[in-house]
């Protein structure tokens, strides 16, 4: 393989990257752009991508992302192990705080989110999430993360059932307390929880799939004693830092949503 061919291949591949980020369409000047290539190179570099259905024709001078492209990607999203991912994101975070760090994934058809990845605090007095542990929406802030990213109809759904607080036995919040809880996690995008009542607290940041919607939450969960209020906000940029970090690794570019 020659020079030029190691070179047309590495533009190739900066482009299929640039592709891919485009969104719905993209014209030639827009990749050349990007990529800093005339639109002539961009038009040449492009036609083994047409002809494999990697790129196809849009309306009028526009391109898009080919049924081919679509395919392969669906393929490899299946063998995307977000627990495998999140480990070295969630011991960075574990090693910062030395506090219980998980990752949750939403299931919509419960309205529950389920512990996939845990990493228990060293601390002796600990409060456990155990992997495969069901999780409210509405309690503690792993679930209320996810809930504040879901669409208004799905969050409406997940509060008719929230049941009693795992801990506490308490009702739950009344309908204009959630929405307030809501809107705040919305607003400074994390959720924090406390409870001194039964002594626990949590911040979490809700991590995003390729096409925008919520695929759970990642945060750090301790004693209330410990996880005092004068150290939210510093948690809450790590955690906010990691479930970007890890929706990211997902293929989530936050500029398109």
């Amino acid at each position: 393989m020659t020079e030029e061919d190691r070179g047309a291949g590495a533009r190739t591949i900066a482009l299929l990257k640039l592709v891919a980020e485009s969104g719905a369409t993209f014209t030639l000047t827009d990749l050349g752009t990007r990529a800093g290539l005339p639109p002539s190179s961009v038009h040449r570099l492009l036609q083994p991508l047409i002809r494999s259905g990697m790129v196809e024709r849009a309306a009028g001078q526009a391109y898009r992302v080919g049924s081919e492209f679509l395919r392969t990607s669906s393929l490899v999203m299946k063998q995307v192990d977000p627990g495998r991912m999140a480990r070295p994101i969630l011991h960075r975070l574990w090693t910062q705080w030395e506090e219980t760090c998980s990752l949750c994934i939403y299931k919509p058809a419960a309205h529950l989110a389920v512990v996939v990845e845990t990493i228990q605090t060293p601390h002796p007095l600990r409060f456990m999430i155990d992997n495969y542990t069901e999780l409210s929406l509405t309690w503690g802030s792993l679930g209320r993360a996810i809930l504040a990213s879901l669409a208004d109809a799905d969050a409406r759904a997940a509060l008719e059932k929230p049941g009693l607080g795992p801990l506490s036995g308490q009702p739950a919040p009344a309908e204009a307390e959630m929405a307030a809880i809501i809107s705040e996690v919305r607003s400074q995008g994390y959720a924090h929880y406390r409870n001194e009542e039964v002594d626990v607290a949590g911040v979490a940041a809700a991590v995003f799939r390729a096409d925008g919607t919520v695929l759970g939450s990642l945060g750090v969960t301790a004693p209330a004693r410990r996880l005092h209020p004068d150290r939210v906000s510093d948690i809450a940029n790590s955690v906010k830092h990691a479930a970007s970090e890890l929706s990211a690794l997902l293929g989530y570019n936050v500029d398109r949503h």
